[in-house]
């Protein structure tokens, strides 16, 4: 059998997990992808996505050697030396609903032109900054890695008008809140092995715990190791990863839910820690639109059809409340995942319980 037909039974397998679309077919029958897309976001909220991105496996490799770079060179670019939240996070920085996350990363975001005022109000514009690029030790990155995003903002701009159109929108409604450029992030993320009891880090920890995403889509390239985990029905089950870079793990995130009114999912989902004897490698990139943008209720048909129980409750976060807009919102999770850099590039600003960030009082 040649790999084709392979590939065909394997995508015939992961269908049954998890829906599995491709984006060759938005361009063909762009209908038929609009309702495959509205079964799976309405009764799933994440799917597997054939994509055409022409560099993906090279993504995964130029993220490979990153972190194969001495601790002295990914230091170099340290996230604790960035305002804006990004660099490099050795194994313990990051947290997620107050547990360390096993995991070693890069993170960089969209750079926003030189002419924008440097503004300190809204919080939300300190987060428009420069990405602290390896160039010294690994010059290849960020050539490879700007056009990976700008494939990937490519097919996200595709789901989102899809989105609209799966709503009974026009699929350009969304288009406002994106422009001139949507508020993207990336992160090159390994997960290193673990010992069988876990005791790399804290016992209860996982390489990432159980959340929901608080940006609009979230698209994620991985390796073929595994570990990611959807919370489905009741229960955690396991995304396949036999696929590798063919294929892209697709979720909404919380402003998608919002947005629709509940009829799109966020999904909760986690990483498990990585039993296997090699690091797995995922790039997850984060969609959003412009900071200022603010995140309610679009109002709908009254045709759309609801086809998922009324009754049905994902697992959610408690303390979790979203902001009225994305940039309020992303500054919040940012500042509550990495409290030392907020404290220490912050320092005029407190972080409230509820999510707000205020100005200290003098």
């Amino acid at each position: 059998l040649d790999s084709s037909h392979d590939d065909k039974c394997r995508m015939k397998r992961l269908s049954r997990e998890l829906p599995l679309l491709d984006i060759r077919q938005y361009y063909s029958h762009p209908s038929l992808f609009v309702e495959n897309l509205r079964q799976a976001c309405h009764k799933t909220g994440f799917f597997l996505l054939k994509h055409d991105i022409p560099l993906a496996q090279q993504q995964i490799d130029e993220t490979r050697r990153f972190f194969k770079q001495s601790i002295k060179d990914k230091q170099t670019i340290s996230y604790s030396e960035s305002p804006s939240f990004r660099g490099y996070m050795p194994i313990g920085v990051e947290n997620t609903a107050g547990r360390v996350d096993l995991r070693e990363q890069v993170e960089f975001a969209v750079e926003y032109p030189d002419d924008v005022e440097n503004k300190l109000f809204p919080p939300y514009e300190r987060l428009k900054g420069v990405n602290p690029w390896p160039d010294a030790f690994q010059p290849t990155l960020k050539p490879t890695m700007t056009e990976y995003t700008h494939h990937a903002c490519r097919i996200a701009d595709c789901i989102r008008r899809s989105l609209c159109a799966a709503l009974g929108l026009e699929a350009e409604a969304l288009d406002d809140m994106f422009r001139p450029i949507p508020h993207w992030a990336i992160k090159l993320v390994a997960y290193p092995p673990v010992n069988d009891d876990g005791t790399s880090g804290d016992s209860q920890s996982f390489g990432v715990g159980a959340h929901t995403d608080t940006n609009f889509l979230t698209l994620v390239l991985q390796d073929t190791i595994g570990g990611l985990q959807v919370y489905s029905e009741g229960e955690f089950i396991d995304v396949p990863a036999d696929l590798g870079a063919d294929v892209l793990v697709c979720n909404l995130g919380e402003q998608a839910q919002i947005l629709s009114d509940g009829y799109f999912l966020a999904t909760p989902h986690r990483v498990l820690p990585n039993r296997s004897d090699t690091e797995r490698i995922s790039v997850p990139i984060f969609y959003n639109p412009t900071l200022s943008s603010v995140i309610t209720p679009l109002e709908l048909p009254d045709a759309l059809e609801w086809e998922r129980p009324k009754e049905y409750q994902h697992w959610e976060r408690s303390h979790n409340a979203m902001m009225a807009t994305v940039g309020d919102n992303t500054f919040k999770s940012l500042a509550r995942s990495h409290p030392e850099v907020f404290q220490r590039h912050h320092s005029d600003l407190n972080l409230m319980e509820d999510g707000q960030i205020i100005a200290k009082k003098s």
